[in-house]
């Protein structure tokens, strides 16, 4: 995804395209938005609102990893480094501010600490 931002290819796969850009929650209405950390439970309400008094449900069964924390992942980047993570965060920086995500801890620990060692040095 770096290397396609960098030579400004427009042959970004659509998996790794920020959802602002593919979805254009600031040009559409939507009237309801998921989130694939709480997809279960997010299932149910939409079929409550569509469906209401149904006896249909939601099996938890019907998701893979259901309730799959947005940190389960977070070791694949110990091999990353500072620069390249501060640039995923740019190039995603309008899912994080539309979708109120959040940067993880261990994230941001990292860039912290990158940032008071670079500070040191510069001293």
């Amino acid at each position: 995804m770096l290397w396609e931002r960098k030579h400004r290819s427009t042959k970004l796969d659509v998996h790794w395209k920020p959802q602002y850009d593919l979805c254009r929650p600031c040009h559409i209405k939507y009237d309801y938005v998921g989130y694939y950390e709480t997809m279960h439970d997010d299932a149910k309400d939409v079929l409550q609102k569509i469906a209401p008094g149904s006896d249909l449900q939601v099996s938890q069964r019907d998701f893979d990893n259901p309730g799959l924390p947005s940190h389960a992942h977070l070791h694949l980047f110990e091999n990353v480094s500072t620069t390249d993570i501060r640039q995923i965060l740019d190039f995603y920086k309008n899912d994080y501010k539309v979708f109120g995500y959040k940067v993880p801890d261990a994230i941001r620990r990292r860039l912290d600490e990158t940032r008071l060692w670079q500070l040191e040095v510069a001293t």
